[in-house]
């Protein structure tokens, strides 16, 4: 009884890997453009303060 209801566990759980490391994969490179976006944006920031003595 504890074969089959691990069998049965297995079987709903184990297709679910795939999309659960697709989603961790796109949200890691979420993560490196917001990154990017955050340094692009700081330097713009810098940048006009520079230029216009603020």
């Amino acid at each position: 009884m504890e074969t089959e209801t691990l069998g049965i566990v297995l079987a709903a759980v184990l297709p679910l890997y795939p999309v659960l490391f697709a989603i961790h994969q796109r949200i890691g490179r979420y993560d490196e453009v917001v990154e990017e976006f955050k340094r692009l944006r700081d330097e713009h920031e810098h940048i006009m303060e520079v230029s216009h003595g603020i």
